[in-house]
């Protein structure tokens, strides 16, 4: 079993929209096909990085 890496000192939500960007910016230079499936995982980093932080937010309640 490989070691774990050490944890990042960025937040979770930071790194995924940092990630979605570079997706943004490999997707300018691609061909259509690749186009659409980076701007696709960049949309989706971008919906995880919301969820992240909505769950990550200290006004999160338990449903009662």
């Amino acid at each position: 079993m490989r070691p774990r890496p050490p944890c990042s000192p960025k937040p979770l939500n930071q790194r995924l929209t940092e990630e979605a960007g570079v997706f943004r910016d490999r997707a300018e230079a691609a061909p259509d096909a690749e186009r659409e499936r980076l701007i696709k995982l960049a949309r989706q980093l971008d919906t995880a990085a919301n969820i992240e932080g909505w769950l990550s937010s200290p006004e999160l309640k338990p449903p009662s």
